[in-house]
């Protein structure tokens, strides 16, 4: 779900955005809401569980989680009424459903574990969190000393940036005073939570993503089979090119129908120019 309208979302403009879903689009979006909600309260469980070790910092995460969540339900909620304002039938959450969410659930949280791992293999975080004092753990500091904390952050990423660069561990192991030593370690923790959370977030937009099915071009969209087996595609937000096969997100009022957004500017929160319009999700025949 986008960022922006994890925090923006607007029920009542949504009501009416849905009301010019066609069924197939309601139907879908009505799994595709579900499967989100679950995937997303795997996540945020996982961040209220892990807060007593992050210093509190993945409290925040899983608030953002939750939020995210809770726009899932909402949304699921609208789209039902709508199907029954038509007379039509709405769908309970199946165990397929739940397979998929919770299956998606674990994936992006192993991807998330891979990420931290990679930082703790290129940066001298487990060295410096070696030589920790009794009693300190890996958020002891945060409060005490933010300002180091925060430059411990920076040096993480400064780190992680050397070794795309090419550079020896030796190079660029950060050399912090021994009085300085925990909130840095500290600061070099939240930092690769952050990383985690990330990598989970892109991970579960993905999944879900693939998992929801591409539509059918609306009535009087221009964008339809003919067109895009003669033409090649290509991404408005990144200019890459959208192969055959592939899903896609496409406008049909943006630059005269000629709108389209690949999955990965998608996953990222990319919409089109006018919060108004809706996207469909399409896919380039092969």
């Amino acid at each position: 779900m986008p960022f922006e309208e994890n925090f923006e979302f607007d029920a009542a403009r949504y009501r009416e955005e849905v009301k010019g879903f066609a069924v197939a689009r309601l139907q879908q979006q009505e799994i595709a809401m579900g499967r989100k909600y679950l995937a997303g309260g795997f996540a945020t469980g996982f961040g209220l569980s892990s807060a007593v070790f992050t210093g509190g910092l993945s409290l925040l995460l899983a608030g953002y989680k939750g939020r995210s969540t809770y726009v899932a339900s909402k949304k699921r909620e609208i789209i039902q009424a709508e199907l029954r304002r038509r007379n039509l039938k709405t769908r309970h959450i199946t165990a397929k459903d739940a397979a998929i969410s919770w299956s998606i659930g674990a994936m992006a949280a192993l991807i998330g574990m891979e990420v931290g791992d990679f930082t703790e293999g290129m940066t001298n975080i487990n060295d410096m969190g070696a030589a920790l004092p009794d009693g300190a753990n890996e958020s002891t500091g945060l409060t005490a000393d933010p300002g180091k904390a925060a430059e411990g952050m920076a040096g993480q990423v400064q780190q992680l940036a050397a070794h795309v660069a090419g550079d020896g561990a030796a190079g660029v192991a950060t050399q912090v005073a021994a009085a300085d030593t925990v909130a840095y370690h500290a600061g070099m923790v939240q930092a690769k939570i952050i990383e985690e959370h990330l990598a989970n977030e892109a991970t579960e937009a993905t999944l879900v993503a693939l998992t929801d099915p591409p539509e059918e071009p609306k009535p009087g969209c221009s964008h339809t089979k003919s067109r895009v087996q003669t033409e090649s595609l290509g991404c408005d937000r990144c200019s890459e090119g959208i192969e055959k096969g592939h899903c896609y997100w496409h406008c049909c009022d943006c630059s005269g129908d000629n709108y389209d957004i690949c999955i990965k500017c998608r996953t990222k929160g990319a919409a089109c120019k006018n919060k108004n319009h809706s996207l469909r999700k399409l896919q380039v025949p092969t």
